[in-house]
C-alpha cells in the first residue's frame, strides 16, 4: 500500500497539466494571463485584480463494484473559469474553455486514468458594477483500483 490516494494523485496531475501551459485571453485590450488559483477563493469570490482566473476542485467520486478484482472509480473534477469585462466576458470564457479543453486532451489520462471526459459546461453572466462571466466545466475521470487498496 502507498500513502497516496489515487484520486489525490490524479487531481494533482490534472492541475499540473493546466499549470504547465501559458493560458491567455484577449480581454479587449490585448492578451491577459489567466491566473490559476491553487485553491478555491474564500467565499468563492475571486478578487477583480486576479481576473481572468480559474481554479479546480473535486466535486465528488462514485464507485462501481461490478468486478471482484477491481473497483472502477469516477472522480469528478470541476474547473471554474471567471472572466471580467473589458470586452465581452463570454469571449474570454470561450478562449479559456478552449485552452483548458485542448490542454487536458493533450494530457490524456495522466498515466493513471482510463478516460478523461468533459461531461458538461454551465455558463453564467452577472451584471453588477462590472460585468463578470463564469463557466463551470465538469470533468469525469475514470480509473480502477483493487478492492482492498485505493492507493497508488
Amino acid at each position: 500500500m502507498s500513502d497516496t490516494l489515487v484520486a489525490k494523485e490524479i487531481r494533482h496531475r490534472f492541475k499540473a497539466a493546466l499549470n504547465g501551459v501559458v493560458l491567455e485571453v484577449d480581454a479587449g485590450a490585448g492578451a491577459v494571463a489567466v491566473t490559476i488559483l491553487d485553491i478555491p477563493p474564500s467565499g468563492w469570490v475571486v478578487p477583480e485584480d486576479k481576473l481572468p482566473a480559474l481554479y479546480v476542485f473535486a466535486s465528488g467520486e462514485s464507485l462501481s463494484h461490478d468486478a471482484l478484482s477491481e473497483v472502477t472509480r469516477q472522480l469528478f473534477l470541476d474547473v471554474v473559469l471567471m472572466a471580467r469585462g473589458g470586452g465581452d466576458p463570454m469571449d474570454g470564457l470561450d478562449d479559456m474553455q478552449l485552452a483548458v479543453e485542448q490542454t487536458l486532451i493533450t494530457a490524456g489520462g495522466f498515466g493513471l486514468a482510463r478516460s478523461l471526459r468533459l461531461m458538461s459546461v454551465e455558463i453564467a453572466q452577472n451584471q453588477g458594477a462590472l460585468m463578470i462571466g463564469t463557466r463551470l466545466m465538469k470533468y469525469e475521470i475514470t480509473y480502477g483500483v483493487t478492492p482492498d487498496d485505493p492507493s497508488l
